[in-house]
């Protein structure tokens, strides 16, 4: 059963219709190489394949030797932003190794970048990218050079640590302190950091182009693991509320199902509750038209409509270890 309820009148965010702002499909990338393929019209996952299949002779991508087989780092995250043009024309990068383990004496794993035309998934292009550290899980990342070149951007947090640098610079920067950025689009980077007035962490929204900091009021709150989303555009915030749910073996997190939505000024503009995705269900992406769309971690997807649309600019997340499930790349496509 679901029960919605508006806190206080909510603004719509730009319905964009460039980028991937009229994406109809959404392709959720996992780090053992699977993809499953979700129709955000339909509200509904058409398939699922491992890419290793797709990626020529021999893959390119390591295949797992049996289902349910964890590698011990990623093999398979987008590389992005991409272009706008090549993501209309079905132009899709990931980062990938056929390497299923690291080497046990550096602990490092060799990485290529694939390009592959979509919805057919046909492996048009390989680079190698070098061997990196993996022991951390994070392959290397991709952002756009100059003369909008796909390059490497090392797998330490030397671009982030920048970003954060920059952010004390705002007004209300003196205040971050143990900063950690959990994702960005456009200008806007959501962050955490721990309060001095207070115990606990604190989040807000930190925008590079009007060079503020807004606190997000209310979360964590009373969370104690507080699930975040940026919307795409980086001018709201979800937060799925989770809560400690005493079981049999003792006392586990689990989604309560209420879910609240704050804006660009830190305020809360809608909140609700859908059962469907209270217990384990785990948010992965909010889309350009305003879905919110969640996982089990066995490959069941439930979406939940925000009533509001989103805008196009691709939202980055730094952590890419999700080899638990609930952490997927994701990429929008159009019809």
């Amino acid at each position: 059963m679901t029960h919605t309820s508006q806190a206080t009148p909510a603004t719509p965010g730009p319905a964009s219709t460039a980028g991937h702002g009229s994406a109809q499909h959404l392709y959720a990338v996992y780090c053992n190489g699977t993809v499953d393929h979700l129709n955000l019209q339909l509200q509904a996952k058409v398939a699922s394949f491992q890419l290793s299949a797709r990626s020529g002779t021999p893959p390119a991508i390591a295949a797992l030797p049996a289902p349910g087989v964890r590698p011990d780092s990623c093999l398979a995250r987008p590389a992005v932003p991409v272009d706008k043009q090549e993501q209309s024309a079905g132009v899709v990068r990931i980062v990938a190794s056929d390497r299923l383990t690291r080497n046990d004496a550096d602990g490092r794993k060799p990485y290529r970048l694939l390009t592959f035309a979509v919805p057919a998934w046909t492996l048009q292009a390989t680079r190698d990218l070098g061997s990196f550290d993996v022991l951390n899980g994070t392959p290397p990342r991709i952002a756009l050079g100059k003369g909008r070149a796909p390059e490497v951007i090392a797998t330490g947090s030397d671009d982030i640590a920048a970003i954060l640098s920059e952010a004390r610079q705002f007004a209300g920067g003196t205040s971050l302190n143990f900063m950690n950025a959990m994702a960005w689009s456009a200008s806007a980077v959501l962050a955490e950091y721990a309060d001095p007035s207070k115990p606990g962490r604190a989040v807000a929204l930190i925008d590079r182009a009007q060079s503020s900091v807004v606190r997000i009021d209310g979360v964590p709150g009373s969370d104690p693991e507080p699930a975040l989303s940026l919307a795409p555009g980086g001018t709201f915030v979800l937060h799925s509320v989770r809560a400690m749910k005493a079981t049999q073996g003792g006392a586990q997190l689990a989604a309560t199902g209420e879910l609240r939505l704050y804006g660009a000024d830190g305020k809360l503009v809608r909140q609700m509750t859908d059962d469907r995705v209270a217990g384990d269900w785990h948010p992965i992406a909010l889309t350009p038209q305003g879905l919110a769309v969640y996982t089990d971690k066995r490959g069941n997807y439930r979406f939940v409509s925000l009533g509001m649309a989103f805008g196009a600019e691709p939202v980055i997340d730094p952590n890419t270890d999700d080899l638990d499930g609930t952490r997927p790349g994701v990429i929008y496509a159009g019809g």
